[in-house]
């Protein structure tokens, strides 16, 4: 962006304060999302006749949010896969299989949905497991047309099924992705003599299995994967928790293309983090674009449960940049659980899940965190909370779209029981909407600090220069050079050393 162009977009942003008020503050429920429903910045839908339950979403090129999960027709009866697409103004999609709603009964017994993902060409793949056998469940993928319809074309019926040992043992499929070749994997764990494994097997596009590609790892004794990342060289990355004996701990293993353990992560392939002192349950991982692995979940201190975060280099060891140390506990009030996770652009890292404080108990909730660890001020203080209902509620994903909002997505109470149900909050853009002339973030826009830093830019001053001399206010929250630079360059597309 050229200075100019910079000079008109802030000048663009100096609106007058009815205009601007119709921008919330990060943290709070967009106002704007689904104004036709009985609460504005809240979708919640109806699906079976019992509990409806998102445990996915995915955000569409064209602002669609899909949300995938469980639901029963009747309170004990099995559960069925479902889906519901909306339209990017929060109102139900009616072009998804006419009504917005899609459910799918799978052959074999009950099944369950664990995770979702988007196809480059507008198919939805949906992964999770299927009771074939008595006590006895299999890794299952089902895949959607861009319409909501079954893809036959996927091996034939839409459903492919993958049983990976020869025993009965359960396996588990928690977490799907979809490699550019089109190919898709499946991770989860299998159950093994007196143990569970991480176990991945590998669909190719046509929903026939690909025999070259199986996975079964030992990582520690009970060994539970619940999420996996593609790299952008083929490497495969599986997260989840782990535990001996005695306490659960955050694990992650890399594998090549080809299924074989990526000795280079950490000298062997497998990283253990031992968080909080009475154990650690990793729910969700998330790759940042410079190749480091972010893992989230719960870590149980005393009695309670606290949102707790790791972060890996891409040589799978604690990245010091993050907390000094690479692991974070979250300074929240007790009883919180990390359920997913997701990156911003500018770097700052999403964790929803649940929150039992604040008070009322079972909000929604999403924890901000900056990309060095520290809670997200801007954001609500760092903990955004909502309750829609009642008891249960949870936000099971986060998505972020690319004006900076946030929607999370999972499970809201009607009075009577769970619904499907997704919040969309401000997040306060990362792009160049968010570009301010309030430079030092005090709120106000200055001729003798944010108009003199404006100039000293435009006149090619960089580093220490141009804020040399410059009495900050006690409110800025920009008060040095690389805060300063790096809010320009992320919220204003500039370029500079």
């Amino acid at each position: 962006m050229s200075f100019r162009s910079f000079v008109i977009t802030v000048t663009l942003l100096m609106c007058n304060a009815p205009v601007c008020a119709t921008t919330g503050l990060p943290g709070t429920l967009d106002a704007f999302w689904n104004t036709g429903g009985a609460l504005p910045g809240k979708a919640i839908t109806a699906i079976g006749g019992g509990n409806d339950i998102a445990v996915a979403a995915v955000l569409q090129p064209d602002g669609k949010v899909v949300l995938a999960g469980n639901c029963v027709n009747t309170p004990g009866s099995g559960n069925m896969f479902c889906l519901a697409r909306y339209k990017a103004d929060g109102t139900l999609d009616t072009t998804f299989n006419g009504t917005g709603k899609v459910t799918t009964v799978l052959p074999n017994g009950n099944s369950k949905l664990n995770a979702m993902a988007l196809q480059g060409d507008g198919k939805i793949v949906v992964a999770g497991i299927n009771c074939q056998i008595a006590f006895s469940a299999r890794f299952c993928a089902v895949r959607y047309n861009a319409d909501g319809s079954l893809d036959l074309s996927f091996n034939g019926t839409g459903i492919a099924i993958a049983q990976i040992q020869a025993t009965l043992a359960d396996e588990n499929a928690n977490a799907v992705a979809v490699q550019r070749d089109g190919k898709i994997v499946l991770a989860g764990f299998c159950n093994a003599q007196f143990a569970t494994n991480f176990c991945a097997v590998r669909f190719n596009p046509n929903g026939s299995l690909d025999t070259s590609f199986t996975i079964v790892t030992k990582v520690h004794l009970f060994d539970f994967a619940n999420s996996i990342g593609l790299q952008t060289d083929g490497k495969i990355v599986i997260a989840g928790s782990c535990t001996d004996s005695s306490m659960y701990v955050f694990c992650a293993a890399r594998y090549n293309a080809n299924g074989t353990l990526d000795l280079s992560f950490n000298g062997t392939g497998i990283v253990l983090t031992y968080i909080g002192p009475n154990g650690s349950l990793a729910h969700a991982a998330a790759m940042q674009p410079d190749g480091k692995l972010v893992m989230v979940g719960e870590c149980i201190q005393s009695s309670s449960s606290l949102f707790c975060a790791s972060r890996y280099t891409v040589g799978g060891l604690p990245d010091t940049t993050f907390n000094a140390t690479g692991n974070l506990l979250v300074a929240t009030s007790g009883g919180n659980y990390g359920k997913a996770v997701a990156i911003q652009p500018d770097g700052k890292i999403l964790i929803s899940g649940i929150c039992t404080t604040p008070s009322p108990s079972d909000v929604l909730c999403v924890v901000r965190l900056n990309s060095d660890g520290s809670l997200d001020k801007s954001f609500k203080g760092g903990l955004a909370s909502v309750q829609a209902g009642g008891p249960g509620e949870v936000a099971n994903a986060v998505l972020i779209q690319p004006d900076g909002k946030i929607v999370l997505a999972g499970a809201c109470n009607n009075g009577s029981n769970l619904d499907f149900c997704a919040l969309r909050f401000e997040g306060g853009p990362f792009g160049y909407q968010n570009c301010k002339p309030d430079i030092d973030g005090d709120g106000a826009f200055l001729a003798t600090t944010d108009a003199l830093i404006y100039t000293r830019i435009a006149l090619g001053i960089t580093g220490n220069a141009v804020i040399n001399g410059i009495t900050f206010p006690a409110t800025a929250t920009r008060n040095t050079w690389p805060l300063i630079r790096d809010y320009l360059t992320a919220q204003c597309g500039l370029s500079l050393p």
